[in-house]
């Protein structure tokens, strides 16, 4: 009776542990998932074959969800189909948050997968990366407040977080070694805080899905 009751303990505890649980006790991981191919229809996306996003419009980010920490097979489909297109088995660490990127032309999607800073930055200060996700923008230069910051960014690159004092930045993505301006936008950043600007849309797509930035903010 001791023993069954032991059993009967450790497999409620894996049931916790599966459908989430506490983040300390039960080892969980948090991911969050972009819609950014600008061409793509509407998805849904699994996790193990669970459905847990359904219908998701270009260009949507989800919130981050809790998933016990380890290996997962994201799977992407066409919304209401069986087409899959994209099918990834990550390994994901305990307590750490990512984002994953359905990026580039349908024909060509593939996954970017983006491990996102989420503690603290120093005091009295922000954080921001750049994320090129935009397929056909061919590398750029990435300028704030008129100062180049990153050169000759490919696409599909994630860069380092820089540290950034709170305020206004004016943002430009340049084609690399020009004065050519593809996205321009205004960024508002605060204080104690983490952001990812992902570039999204393309040239092909500018009359519905054009260049744009697309700022998350990372870690909550």
């Amino acid at each position: 009776m001791i023993k069954y009751l032991a059993m009967l303990l450790v497999c409620v505890a894996s049931v916790i542990a599966g459908c989430g649980g506490d983040d300390n006790n039960s080892g969980n991981t948090h991911l969050r998932i972009l819609h950014a191919s600008p061409d793509a229809p509407n998805v849904d996306v699994y996790i193990d074959n669970g459905l847990v996003l359904a219908n998701v419009p270009y260009p949507t980010a989800s919130n981050y969800l809790t998933i016990v920490a380890g290996a997962h097979n994201i799977k992407i489909n066409a919304a209401g189909t069986s087409t899959t297109v994209i099918s990834v088995s990550p390994s994901l660490a305990r307590d750490n948050f990512y984002t994953a990127i359905a990026a580039n032309f349908v024909a060509s999607i593939q996954p970017l997968l983006a491990t996102d800073d989420a503690s603290a930055p120093p005091a009295g200060q922000a954080r921001l990366r750049v994320i090129h996700a935009a397929p056909d923008a061919g590398p750029v230069d990435v300028l704030v407040n008129n100062q180049v910051v990153l050169s000759n960014v490919p696409f599909a690159a994630i860069s380092n977080y820089l540290s950034v004092a709170p305020g206004t930045y004016d943002v430009e993505v340049n084609v690399a070694g020009t004065s050519t301006t593809a996205i321009e936008a205004n960024i508002d950043v605060a204080a104690g805080t983490n952001y990812t600007a992902v570039a999204i849309g393309s040239v092909k797509t500018a009359a519905t899905n054009p260049l744009a930035l697309k700022v998350l903010v990372d870690g909550k």
